[in-house]
Order: structure tokens, then sequence, then C-alpha cells
């Protein structure tokens, strides 16, 4: 048994030799550790290289052979990449043979005659550990997948390369695919990684055309570091093309952020960082693939850093407060509810706007915070209301989509309502329809489970742009917002077409609809017109912080709607 397992450890040799007593002198030789594989010529060798290139550990190659010599077998094999890592020692007596072989890629030379078997044994497992251990390394600090170098090797070698060539002008890219997990979502894993193999392969070849280096940073985000030039529309190009060359290919779109002329003296991970920061500007932008860093966008980064650096001093001094933004119902112009709306009040900057934070917040999980922050601040602001005898509008909060990855979601909100003896019915959970697409089978379990619990389920954004059937279809739902751009759509070229089929469709679905952004008397008088059932916007009131909100419940209290179809007030 040890025998057998001795036997089927052995490497595999493959001479390669025209004369018969070489060939039968060297199998003498290495028989006793290898098993030996023999070739006549250079295309015999190759054909059977490239049927068992895996199970081959080194090639020993003659060089002057008939069909093909050793020096064609070489330059075969430099120009085929999965032979490439076959180590090859040439066989031959002719010094002038050494430097050509040493340029088409051979490893190490043995001297005819062979009279010296303890040397050549010891040469070719010398060659085998090398090269052993150079897959081991390869296997450490490349992408399984694509091949490319993993971001912990590839900061390393582009540190190194910066280094070595201190006055080259360098590029920092990062490249991604929008939307990615779209496409593995309807057509599989498995396609969408054929499509990040094709981008590797253009990717690498771009790399060792232009003397640059390129890595999988994860996913779909891809990094590349090469010499400056003034254009990378040809390598968009050329990857989209080689995509859609796959079989059963889809179009997509790819973003490049570009950092031009990087500027050596910062951390190479700062300097993807800035190309990053050029890569995420264009997002959801079809008009622009590829973005460059410059002092606008410098500018942003550091106003990011210090929003960041801010969020929980924030928090902790209240600098980040909640907002109520009245519902009426269309029909009888009566209170129905409000919106929460975050509002952060810097003590430098003054104002802050949503849309500069929100979405810094999100990407970098401080929503996991901030959103309970609001609900509780919801959940006191309905007790205040009681105590105080106004109007109890239900108050419609958001979720976050990465909280529904939470396990304990609904226990957090359902213990949150039992703590201040609110109803559920009283608060509105809010999601925006991309937040379904990304879990969806989570996002529809954890709705369903508050539904059932009490809660009334809002979807928000819809027709912003990403609206699918799939979300009306698959979750719990109570109410369809629209989004305000339907609404400045319709008003501004006075085409109703879409605004009235998506009310006609939230009717079919046994929906209510709410429209944002309502802002005149004839955006009120359509909707009316159209069957929307409530509306909120400017044309009513602002967002208003907490002390004008309750003094506007009081003042309006009178209009306060009571009853309806759905628990969207209770006294």
């Amino acid at each position: 048994m040890i025998h057998q397992i001795e036997q089927q450890m052995r490497r595999n040799v493959l001479v390669v030799d025209d004369e018969i007593i070489n060939r039968q002198m060297l199998g003498y030789i290495l028989d006793t550790e290898y098993h030996v594989l023999y070739a006549e010529n250079g295309a015999e060798a190759l054909e059977l290289l490239r049927a068992r290139a895996d199970q081959i550990s080194v090639v020993l190659l003659d060089i002057l052979m008939p069909v093909m010599s050793g020096f064609e077998f070489l330059e075969a094999v430099k120009a085929d990449e999965a032979l490439r890592r076959v180590p090859v020692i040439v066989m031959t007596s002719e010094r002038d043979a050494e430097l050509k072989s040493l340029k088409l890629g051979a490893v190490d030379f043995i001297k005819k005659p062979y009279d010296m078997p303890e040397i050549i044994l010891a040469r070719v497992q010398r060659i085998i550990e090398l090269a052993e251990d150079q897959s081991i390394i390869q296997a450490a600090e490349n992408d399984e997948l694509t091949g490319l170098y993993n971001k912990e090797f590839f900061f390393k070698y582009a540190e190194r390369m910066q280094q070595l060539s201190p006055e080259q002008p360098m590029d920092a890219l990062v490249m991604d695919i929008e939307h990615f997990h779209l496409i593995n979502e309807r057509r599989g894993r498995g396609f969408g990684d054929q499509i990040l193999k094709v981008l590797a392969e253009r990717l690498h070849s771009f790399s060792m055309e232009s003397g640059g280096l390129s890595c999988r940073y994860g996913g779909d985000v891809f990094y590349l570091l090469c010499p400056h030039r003034p254009d990378y529309g040809s390598l968009v190009d050329a990857i989209q093309r080689a995509i859609q060359a796959m079989p059963d290919s889809i179009r997509v779109r790819l973003r490049v952020g570009v950092y031009e002329n990087a500027d050596k003296q910062l951390e190479i991970e700062r300097q993807f960082d800035s190309a990053k920061v050029a890569c995420d500007s264009i997002r959801n932008d079809h008009t622009r693939t590829v973005a460059y860093y410059d002092q606008e966008l410098h500018e942003t980064e550091v106003f990011h850093e210090n929003l960041i650096n801010d969020m929980q001093r924030a928090m902790d001094e209240r600098q980040i407060q909640v907002y109520f933004q009245p519902k009426y119902d269309i029909r009888t112009n009566c209170i129905a509810g409000a919106e929460a709306l975050v509002r952060w009040i810097h003590p430098t900057m003054g104002f802050i706007s949503p849309g500069a934070f929100i979405p810094l917040f999100e990407r970098n999980g401080f929503l996991t915070l901030l959103d309970p922050y609001v609900w509780e601040k919801c959940c006191q602001e309905i007790v205040r209301c009681r105590e105080k005898g106004l109007p109890l509008v239900p108050i419609s909060i958001n979720v976050s989509r990465m909280l529904f990855d939470v396990k304990d979601l609904v226990d957090q909100i359902i213990s949150l309502t039992d703590r201040y003896g609110i109803d559920p019915s009283l608060l509105h959970i809010e999601l925006t329809e991309s937040a379904s697409a990304e879990n969806p089978l989570q996002v529809a379990q954890t709705l369903k489970k508050l539904h059932d619990n009490g809660f009334i389920i809002e979807l928000d954004d819809f027709g912003a742009g990403y609206s699918t059937l799939t979300s009306l279809r698959t979750l719990t739902l109570d109410i369809m917002k629209l989004d305000m751009s339907i609404i400045r759509h319709a008003s501004r070229t006075k085409d109703f077409s879409i605004l009235r089929y998506a009310i006609l469709l939230a009717e079919c679905m046994k929906l209510k609809t709410v429209a944002e952004g309502v802002e005149t008397s004839q955006e009120l008088e359509a909707l009316r017109v159209l069957g929307c059932d409530y509306v909120q916007g400017y044309y009513y009131s602002k967002p208003l912080p907490r002390d004008e909100f309750e003094t506007y419940l009081k003042e309006h209290g009178s209009n306060a709607l009571l009853g309806g179809t759905l628990p969207l007030l209770q006294q």
C-alpha cells in the first residue's frame, strides 16, 4: 500500500529528444524518482503537454529535432498562458543556444553528454520545487475566479511599481458594473461569473500592453494601475465588445473612475479611494462612462469625511433632528398623517441637506443607528401629542435596506411600540422599492411579520426610475407612494398618462396612493380627478420641526381625518 501511494505521488517528467539513446539514458536516470513520459519532437511534445499540462511537472527539451525544433516548442509554450507555468530545462552542448533559450523561457540547462546522473536528478528536483513553490505563491496572490491579483498583493506590487518609477506619471482606475447584482439575480451567478472573467481577461491584456497592474478588488469591482494616458474610452469599448460577444450576452454598463497623474505621496490605497470617488460620482448617470477625480470631487470627499467624523457627535448632541411633513386626505382635505424626515443642523456648517448625508450614512452603515434613533423620536412625539390632547396622526418611518438583514428587526420595532404604549397602526413602515431588490425574500418575510402585527406598510418612491411589478406582487403592502418625479413630469408636460396608470395599478392591487411633492392647486386637482387618495407637499406644508408640527396640529386639528378604510388616524 505504501509503495502504491509513493508511485501515485511521483511527479511526471516529459523528455523530448529525437535520439532514442538519449531518451533511454535520461529515462534510466529519472525513472528512480519520477514517472517519465517521452516525445520524439517538439510537435509531439506540444500535443502531449496541451493534453496533460496540469500533470507534467517539468520538460527536458532537446534543441535540434525534426518536425518542430526545441526553439519552436519554446516559442509555442511562451505564447500559451496555460502552458507557460510548466518549467522547461534545455538539454544542449551548444553555448550559443543558452541565451536564446533563456529569452524564450527556459529555466535551466543540462549539458550533454549525460555523464553525471546525480547532478541531473538534483537539477530536476530543484526546478520542480521552485515551480511548485511559485504555484503556491500565485494561488495565494491571485483571485480564484479571474486569475488577477487579489487586493492585498495588488497594493504591494502597485506600491513597489511606483517606487521603482518615481518619475513616471501613473493613473489609478476603479471599474465596476452598474447594477451587477441584478445580473446575478436574473441570469444566475454562473453567468455573472463569466462576465467577470471576460472583463478580467481584457483588463489583464490591457495591463500587459500598457505595463500596468490589475486586480479584482471584490465582487464586480476591479482596480488598474498603469502609466498615464489621456483617454480610456478604447479600453471600455474593448471590454464591452468582449462581453457582448459572449453567448446569450446582455448589454452591461461599465463605470470607470480615474485618478490621473496620481499623487505618489499618498498611500496607494488612498489613491484608489480617490478613483473610487470618481467612479461613484457617475452612479446611475447614463450620460458618462468615465469620470475623473478633480478639485470639485476632492472638496466633496473632504466634506464627506468631515460628516463621517461628526456623525456620532451629531447624534449625541441632538444636531440631527426629526421633522414632520403632514399628509392630507385629498377628498376631505383633512390631516391624515405625517412623514418623519431627518434634518441635520450642524454647529458650523449649518443646515446639511439629507441628500448629502443619507447616501453617505447608507454606504458606511450608520443608518443602522440613525433609523432606530428616528423611530424612537417618532414614538416620543406620538406620546407627546397624546399627552397634549392633540390628534394622533400616524407617522411614516423609513426602514433602510441594510436593516432588513437584522434578524430581530421585527422584535425591535414591536418592543418600541410596546414600551411607549402605541398602537402599531400609528407607525407606518416605509421602504424604498430598490430596498426590496437586494434580498427580496428576507424583505418580504419581514414586512409580512410587521403587517401581521398591525403595522401599515408603505412602498416609497414608486416610479422613481426603478419600478417593477415584482415588488407589488411579492410584498405585503397597504400604500403606494408615488415619487414626486412623476408629479413633476405630469405637471411640466401636461401628460398625466403615467400618473393615471400608476394610480389604476394601485387600485387593482387594492392599495391606497400617496402623492409626494404636491406644490400647486393644479397638481392637487389633477390628482383628485385621477383618484389619488392622499397627498403631501409644500402646497399644504413644508416639513416642520417638532414644536411647529404640534402647533400645526393644534391649529388644523379640527380638520383631522376620522375613520377611513385604513387606520390612518386614531384619536
